[in-house]
């Protein structure tokens, strides 16, 4: 009986260190927020791309695509800075946080101005987003 104490014991030991850090760190939010501070990123280029041919119309969706992504992320992200107790994840969630919310600022305003349909001004703020975007997602990767 002892035997089969010992080896369930390890075999519960084993089990516990092969789970990904990511579900343990993090309350399991972690990736989820890298996953959406990449496609916020993704989104804020298409963005860029299309407003720069003049394709006001087309960069709004992708805008408001990086939005979306940028919430999630950030809603992902304050969730794991919640579970962490500290590490990567406290320490880079934090910083990526606060880009992310400098970016979701200027996504809305870049959205904004784009349906009023001044390009310009909508360029403007979503370069603005999207350099805070990329600084937010740096850090965001370096949450695990």
């Amino acid at each position: 009986m002892r035997h089969k104490a010992k080896f369930t014991l390890m075999a519960a030991a084993l089990f516990m260190a092969s789970v990904s850090t990511d579900a343990l760190a993090g309350g399991g939010h972690a990736a989820p927020a890298r996953e959406q501070c990449n496609a916020m990123v993704a989104a804020g280029e298409s963005g860029l791309d299309h407003g720069g041919q003049g394709h006001t119309d087309t960069a709004v969706k992708h805008l408001k695509q990086m939005v979306k992504a940028g919430q999630e992320c950030l809603s992902h992200g304050q969730e794991a800075i919640k579970a962490a107790g500290g590490g990567p994840i406290k320490m880079h969630g934090g910083e990526a946080m606060t880009h992310v919310k400098e970016a979701l600022t200027h996504a809305k305003e870049a959205v904004s101005h784009g349906e009023a349909g001044h390009n310009d001004v909508m360029m403007d703020h979503a370069k603005e987003a999207m350099m805070h975007a990329k600084e937010g997602n740096k850090h965001a990767q370096e949450m695990k």
